[in-house]
């Protein structure tokens, strides 16, 4: 019946036997092994600060990128573009911390849309990049603006000034 090396197993049923203990000790193993490699696909953005496609009322003075795995340290780069498209407003080397990377940024100057590009490597050497961004709302003051508050101020006390005057030149003879 069986010929060869197989002969020596004996029937076909120690043959079957044989199949299903090799398939039931490897299988797992199998499993286990294309598990862990897909388990680290390409490294996602899962969140910043300021939030991506947001709109802020104070201009931020650091970007945070948070992403699905490690970052390899020394690795990240971060460029923060300004609304004209060519300004680049990040300060300094981005840092790392686990899943982080950070940058300060220079005070922003003006209202608009900060595009936020970013590439490196993940903790495992695989390369990542994207871009998200943030808009800072009208109305905040750049440089060389002077505040609401302090205008108002000036005009009060201005006027307060004013009428003290009026009034004490009136008593005056």
């Amino acid at each position: 019946m069986l010929h060869g090396r197989w002969q020596s197993l004996g029937s076909p049923i120690r043959l079957v036997s044989a199949v299903l203990s090799i398939l039931l000790l490897t299988g797992p193993l199998l499993l286990f092994a294309t598990g862990t490699a897909s388990a680290h696909g390409p490294n996602e953005l899962t969140a910043s600060e300021p939030p991506a496609h947001s709109t802020v009322s104070e201009p931020p003075k650091r970007v945070v990128l948070n992403f699905k795995w490690r970052v390899r340290p020394g690795s990240a780069v971060v460029t923060v573009l300004g609304p004209d498209g060519r300004t680049e407003w990040q300060q300094g080397k981005p840092g790392e911390l686990e899943n982080s990377v950070g940058v300060d940024l220079r005070r922003l100057d003006g209202a608009g849309h900060y595009e936020i590009r970013y590439s490196g490597l993940s903790k495992r050497g695989h390369p990542f990049q994207g871009s998200t961004g943030f808009t800072l709302a009208a109305g905040v003051a750049g440089r060389g603006g002077l505040p609401v508050a302090w205008v108002a101020g000036v005009v009060l006390i201005t006027a307060l000034a004013t009428t003290v005057g009026v009034q004490l030149n009136r008593r005056l003879p």
